[in-house]
């Protein structure tokens, strides 16, 4: 099947019941924004420079901060382009990165948060073996897997939505989401028998 599309922009109507108020979501989100930043910025310089916390916990909860930071980044730019707009519309593409980044976010996170309950589990359950169970090329091991899988993982999924056709470019939301997309397409279904 083709990946080619009638529509080559997404409309996002939910922007249109906020006309009267948006230069006030506006300055709300982009002070959200910054806090967000400054904060996962300052925690993770702090975990780095800061010797005592180069334990495992502290890498996660870097981590954790570092996909704060990517989940905002993916999310609040284009929330806060949209509200300076006049046009409540995005290029297929923006869109369906979007959906992209903003999957993989939330699959990152828990993640993450599945291996700090397997390092507790490993401190509280092993505690002389701690360190052994915990070795720091483990830890980065980890790491790598908490980024690595959930963007691959998510990525064989989302394939599926880029090989649909779209016929409408109306999404009643915010910011774009694979299910609001894939109610756009007109792309033929085949019926099981």
């Amino acid at each position: 099947m083709e990946n080619s599309s009638d529509v080559t922009s997404i409309v996002l109507t939910a922007y249109y019941g906020m006309e009267k108020l948006k230069h006030t979501y506006f300055c709300i989100f982009l002070i959200i924004y910054i806090i967000i930043i400054t904060e996962n910025i300052l925690l993770i310089s702090v975990i780095g420079v800061e010797k005592t916390l180069h334990e495992p916990m502290y890498f996660f909860i870097g981590n954790l901060a570092a996909n704060g930071l990517y989940g905002s980044t993916v999310l609040l730019p284009a929330l806060l382009s949209n509200l300076l707009s006049t046009k409540y519309e995005v290029s297929l593409a923006c869109c369906q990165t979007q959906i992209y980044g903003l999957f993989t976010y939330a699959i990152i996170e828990f993640t993450i948060l599945a291996v700090m309950s397997y390092d507790r589990y490993a401190a509280i359950c092993h505690p002389l073996h701690y360190h052994t169970i915990m070795s720091l090329s483990k830890v980065y091991k980890l790491i790598v897997f908490t980024w690595v899988y959930p963007l691959i993982a998510f990525l064989f999924f989302f394939f599926l939505t880029l090989q649909l056709q779209f016929c409408q470019q109306a999404i009643d939301k915010l910011y774009c989401t694979n299910y609001s997309l894939v109610k756009l397409s007109c792309s033929k279904r085949e019926s099981g028998g």
